[in-house]
């Protein structure tokens, strides 16, 4: 089958990988969670550009036959700069989510809520402008504390008032006439069930229309007959941390796992 690298700026991929499982389950991924320099909201977009390139260049040189940017910052920065660099295909996450929500809604009203970084960049309103109809609208929100809450384990530490209260106070600016709301951050699947209690109309998350992006580009390559499946998963910060959340989203036990520096 194939070999394909997934990375993100921590947990938030793990999202992704798990679609790529059920639709790919002979592939050999690697997966790169930058925890290091997470969270990838707070740099400015050559900063996040160059680490992505960094990390994409130690996939390629893995062999991988593809490689899905499971990040929607690292998306809006680095995605036109790798599919330069790197003769593979390239799949990020911005683009399948934004023709998700436009195949779900039904009032052409629809909302985003991702990190800082993503909705400064404009990533969202330029996919959406290019796609949308003119009689649609999108709403964008960044959220500063929901990716560190998942990267640290946060939704766990704290009562769900808090957590509640936190999401509250960042939906509350979407105005209620919004029918559909876009997940514009892996991490935030993984506090789903605590999202829909403050919005309960149609959610979107990417993760599964990327994974089908991945599909059709890997069409175009010839299959490897060669391939272990496995999963690795290389670390660029705490190990013992990544694994316990992982674990707890997938839902078992991982193995393969290793340290490595940019």
């Amino acid at each position: 089958m194939y070999k394909i690298g997934v990375f993100d700026s921590g947990v938030g991929g793990l999202t992704v990988l798990k679609e790529i499982e059920k639709y790919l389950p002979k592939s050999h991924i690697i997966y790169f969670g930058d925890s290091a320099n997470a969270p990838y909201g707070d740099k400015s977009k050559n900063e996040i550009k160059n680490l992505c390139l960094k990390i994409g260049e130690f996939l390629y040189n893995n062999s991988v036959d593809a490689i899905v940017i499971a990040c929607n910052t690292a998306t809006a920065a680095s995605l036109e700069a790798m599919q330069e660099t790197f003769p593979i295909p390239i799949i990020g996450v911005i683009e399948p989510g934004v023709k998700s929500a436009l195949a779900t809604t039904t009032n052409g009203k629809v909302a985003v809520i991702a990190t800082p970084a993503t909705v400064k960049f404009n990533a969202y309103r330029d996919v959406f402008d290019n796609f949308a109809p003119e009689n649609f609208d999108l709403v964008q929100r960044g959220c500063k504390l929901l990716c560190p809450m998942v990267e640290e384990g946060w939704e766990n530490k704290y009562s769900i008032y808090f957590t509640d209260e936190i999401i509250r106070l960042y939906l509350e600016a979407i105005p209620e006439d919004v029918d559909t709301l876009i997940l514009g951050c892996t991490h935030y699947p993984m506090i789903r069930n605590t999202i829909e209690r403050q919005f309960t109309k149609n959610i979107v998350d990417p993760a599964k229309e990327t994974t089908l992006e991945l599909l059709n580009k890997l069409k175009t390559i010839d299959k490897k007959n060669d391939i272990t499946p496995k999963i690795e998963f290389a670390i660029s910060g705490d190990i013992e941390n990544f694994k316990t959340i992982a674990e707890r989203f997938l839902e078992r036990e991982i193995q393969n796992l290793y340290n490595i520096k940019l």
